[in-house]
């Protein structure tokens, strides 16, 4: 076989081990994605019961009563039901391994507490029933509280409950709805286990340590809650009575006490037995009364109270009613009919029962707050007679307090007069004051106006003067000025004049400095025998002499004539000299 021909196998022998692992990798991938493959969806969990290894090996089935076992990794070890429920998401097992069931979540809402009952494991020691260990069979002590859970049904029972379900009924106070407090505010809860609990130490029965208002969530298989209320309450002895008979007609009376009494009267009421506090008086009259208790369970009292009695409604029944009727006979009958009417023993009954009473429940764990005597119901043939004597002192009383209120509107109204009185003559006064301050105001306005007006006249008098002066100053000031003004004028043009030469030369300044400054003068000899020969020399001789006149030895030569220029004050001034050029015109030959 040649190099070509082997190279050819090779490659046909990897196309096979190819073409065979993907169709073994399809195989593997269509096997899982489409046979193994278990959506679990949200709100649900995988219950997983494995049927051994396939297609070989073998493998120990699980007891009655009990879960598979796993090792480390989550294998399972042995044929039976999983103790593990795979939650939401995709997993993956084999159909010849394994069975899934699909199983809802269980749901606590809010309000509520789950209790599970294990149904694999051991059976419970002797003398317990709550499960506080894994393991054994039976009522769990530890509630589920409001959530979401995952239970193997085939491992545990399931039970919802109210969170109330340990509240003894006859107990439970009134919640407002969505309320989820198991013990509302103003009551406490008096626990009663009813087995032992080892975690806490605490033994079966009524436990000392109440529970104050808040949520708890309790197994009703372990303890018992008797709600109680803390504070005070209260408890009335009320009498009853029917429609009282009315008592012969009587003679009306003169006087002003019958007429307040009335020409009839009532007869005694009559009383339903059973009603309100009934005993003898020590003189022999029935006597009839209302009784008011306010009292109250501490929270320290009420684990006690509870022990001894039983419920709130139980402590009035059996303990409340009963001794405030004893209390209230056993005092009331050592008293005669109308000293339960007085004042100050009837006062004393009050104190002596109430006393009473607060001591008696004292020693059964109970708090009195107040106990109250309402009313005292005698007989019409005892109370009459008092009532009489007492509306006669009140109407003593009446006539007394209308003397006095008489005498004390006589002297009301003598004050009043004296008041209007005061107030007229203090009004008198007043405006006589007023008069007197308006006229002294009035007199030193005047006087203040003339001093005024007289000082106002010195004031003009002596700025008249003044500006008289100033005025007169003022002239003098002016006519010097003019004087001195016109004198230096003066002196200035004597020395403007003097300056030029004489009053002569300042003339002729005067003349040339008016003439047009681009005047120019020529002078032609034209030949002898006429008016220009005639003229001969006068050109130099004309301007020697001007020269000679304007300008002093001292001063340029000739040929240069200095002009004046006027000043402000209309003399003329030296100004720059300028040239004035006279030329020479030789005559014609």
């Amino acid at each position: 076989m040649n190099d070509h021909t082997r190279g050819d196998s090779l490659r046909g022998v990897m196309v096979a081990v190819a073409l065979g692992l993907l169709l073994l990798a399809g195989s593997i991938g269509i096997w899982q994605w489409m046979i193994c493959r278990i959506e679990v969806p949200p709100g649900f969990s995988l219950l997983v019961n494995y049927k051994g290894p396939w297609p070989f090996g073998a493998a120990e089935r699980v007891g009655e009563g009990a879960l598979a076992q796993t090792d480390a990794k989550g294998r399972p070890l042995q044929v039976g039901i999983l103790e593990n429920m795979p939650g939401p998401g995709r997993h993956f097992f084999s159909p010849l391994e394994y069975e899934t069931k699909l199983v809802p979540d269980v749901v606590i809402p809010p309000g509520k507490v789950g209790i599970l009952v294990s149904k694999i494991g051991k059976p419970l020691p002797p003398g317990t029933y709550l499960v506080d260990e894994e393991g054994y069979r039976g009522i769990r002590r530890r509630v589920l509280t409001p959530g979401r859970y995952r239970i193997n049904s085939y491992a545990f029972e399931f039970k919802e409950v109210g969170i109330d379900a340990c509240v003894e009924p006859n107990t439970r106070a009134k919640i407002r709805a969505g309320d989820t407090a198991l013990i509302p505010p103003g009551y406490v809860g008096v626990v009663t286990n009813k087995t032992n609990d080892p975690r806490t130490k605490q033994i079966q029965g009524i436990q000392k340590e109440v529970l104050q208002p808040g949520i708890y969530f309790i197994n009703p298989e372990e303890k018992r809650i008797d709600i109680i209320s803390i504070g005070y309450n209260e408890t009335t002895l009320q009498v009853e009575t029917g429609k009282p008979v009315m008592a012969t007609y009587t003679p009306p009376q003169v006087d002003e006490l019958g007429d307040r009494l009335g020409k009839q009267t009532k007869a005694d009421p009559t009383y339903v037995p059973g009603k309100g506090i009934e005993f003898p008086s020590n003189d022999g009259f029935l006597i009839h009364l209302d009784f008011t208790a306010i009292w109250g369970i501490l929270p320290e009292q009420a684990s006690e109270v509870v022990r001894q009695f039983g419920t709130l409604k139980d402590v009035e029944q059996k303990v409340i009613l009963p001794q405030i009727g004893s209390i209230c006979r056993l005092h009331g009958s050592k008293r005669g009919a109308v000293d339960l009417l007085v004042g100050e023993s009837r006062e004393e009954f009050q104190t002596e029962t109430s006393e009473e009473l607060d001591r008696v429940l004292e020693s059964k764990h109970l708090s009195l707050l107040f106990g109250l005597t309402r009313h005292i119901y005698v007989p019409n043939q005892v109370r009459e007679p008092i009532q009489k004597s007492k509306i006669a002192m009140e109407l003593t009383k009446t006539r007394e307090q209308e003397q006095i209120t008489a005498q004390a509107q006589a002297e009301l109204t003598e004050a009043k007069a004296k008041v209007v009185l005061e107030g007229r003559r203090t009004n008198a006064e007043t405006q006589k004051k007023v008069a007197e301050v308006e006229a002294e105001g009035e007199k030193a306005a005047k006087e203040l106006e003339a001093t005024t007006e007289k000082l106002k006249a010195e004031i003009d008098a002596k700025t008249a003067e003044v500006e008289a002066q100033t005025t007169k100053v003022l002239g003098e000031a002016t006519a010097q000025k003019t004087l001195l003004t016109r004198e230096a004028e003066a002196d200035r043009f004597k020395l403007y004049v003097k300056a030029v030469g004489g009053a002569e030369a300042y003339n002729k300044y005067v003349f040339a400095e008016g003439l047009p400054e681009d005047m120019r003068l020529g002078i032609f000899y034209a030949g002898p025998g006429t008016l220009w020969t005639d003229l001969k020399g006068f050109e130099q001789t004309m301007l020697g002499k001007l020269s000679t006149e304007a300008n002093p030895p001292t001063t340029k030569p000739a040929s240069s004539v200095s002009r004046l220029v006027p000043s402000s004050g209309g003399v003329k001034e030296p100004k720059a000299t300028e040239s004035t050029t006279v030329e020479s015109v030789n005559p014609m030959p």
